[in-house]
Order: structure tokens, then C-alpha cells, then sequence
């Protein structure tokens, strides 16, 4: 599968979604910056559901920030895959850099405001496409935690996926709907013709289109 570009990633994921949503209690969508926006603001336009971004943060193994052992949420909940990588000082110094990483995101996407209630919602986790999928990964174990809001459900609607990401992905949320599950699998971008960045006024602009 090639996508033209994110436009019609989120129109497809849009038709796979629509037969669903009608039984899903009170939906938002949670895009996950940036390319999660794009897609998530078709979503948001074919489907009438409000759109926000949920922003999360990875956390590197010292030595080896690539490499992910977990994540930090705007809720501020830590969630770590692998703890014997990391000492506890490391956790918390990373935490609180990546924190501030995400106020600024905030600030940009936005305004600083926080997230909406989300007890009893249906969370739709949207994005263009995952590798590893560490970020969306620690995104729906946020919600598992016990002093996270309890959604009704949570979904991940992403537009490619390596067939071995999306399984992991796919046991974490209630329904998870993916485009394209390649076995041979490089990069995202491999799978989109036109993958270029828009600039953050633009996606600013789609994510006050997709709340109103």
C-alpha cells in the first residue's frame, strides 16, 4: 500500500472507523503529534468527533536515547518497560526534562489548556504510523494505570504498522484498526508518497477546526 499523504490516511482510517463509532460511548480523538494531527483532523471531519492531541514523551536507556524503555505522559504518569536499564535518579531527571519538552507542546498545540474529562470517553489514538510503536504503546498503558481517567474504551486507529508493532498494540486496546501491517517494514515514510512536515500554524489551525 502507498499513501498519496496524510490527508488520505485519515480518509481511509475514517471509512474503516465509520460502521464502529456509532456504538463507541461519546469519542474524542487523541492525535499524537505531529504527523497524528493530519490524519486525525480527517478523522475528526468525516466522522463528527472532536479532536485534541494526547502528548507523550519516550524515555532513552542512558547511553542509548534511541532506544526505548518507556515513556512520560502529559498526565505526568510515568510508564517503563524495562526498569533494570535505568536508576531511579535517571527516571526522574528524564521525567522532568521530558515534561517540559511536553508544557511547551501544550503551549503550541493547545494553548496550555489540559485535557478535556475523559471518564467514560471513547479514546481514539491516532497516527500516521508506528515502528516500534514505544510512544502508543506507553499512551494506552497510561489509561491502565490506576490513577489514570477510565475511558469506556480505548482504540488505536494508525495508518501503517510493522505486522509484529501492531499485535503488541492491538493487545493493549480494546480495537485497533491498521491500514497497512507489512511484514517487511523500513520506515513510515516508505509507505506515503508525500510525507513532508506541515508547519505547526497549520496544524494548529486543523486541531481548532476539529474541536469547534
Amino acid at each position: 500500500m502507498l499513501l498519496a499523504n496524510r490527508a488520505e490516511a485519515g480518509q481511509k482510517l475514517a471509512k474503516e472507523l465509520k460502521p464502529m463509532v456509532g456504538n463507541w460511548p461519546d469519542p474524542i480523538i487523541l492525535a499524537l503529534p505531529r504527523g497524528g494531527i493530519e490524519v486525525g483532523a480527517e478523522i475528526a471531519h468525516a466522522l463528527d468527533i472532536p479532536l485534541t492531541v494526547f502528548i507523550v514523551r519516550k524515555i532513552g536507556a542512558p547511553g542509548n536515547p534511541e532506544y526505548a524503555i518507556g515513556a512520560v505522559a502529559e498526565t505526568g504518569t510515568v510508564v517503563v518497560s524495562d526498569a533494570t536499564l535505568a536508576e531511579e535518579r535517571y527516571l526522574q531527571r528524564t521525567k522532568e526534562a521530558e515534561l517540559k519538552r511536553i508544557a511547551r507542546y501544550k503551549r503550541l498545540y493547545r494553548d496550555s489548556e489540559e485535557l478535556p474529562p475523559l471518564d467514560g470517553r471513547t479514546l481514539i489514538f491516532v497516527d500516521d504510523g508506528v515502528a516500534t510503536g514505544a510512544t502508543l504503546k506507553a499512551a494506552l498503558k497510561v489509561f491502565r494505570q490506576p490513577d489514570a481517567p477510565k475511558p469506556a474504551k480505548l482504540v488505536v486507529a494508525v495508518a501503517v504498522a510493522p505486522a509484529r508493532s501492531a499485535r503488541e498494540i492491538s493487545k493493549l486496546a480494546d480495537e485497533a484498526v491498521f491500514l497497512h501491517t507489512p511484514a517487511l517494514f523500513f520506515a513510515v515514510s516508505q509507505f506515503y508518497e508525500d510525507f513532508s512536515d506541515q508547519p505547526d500554524d497549520v496544524l494548529r489551525r486543523l486541531l481548532r477546526l476539529g474541536d469547534s
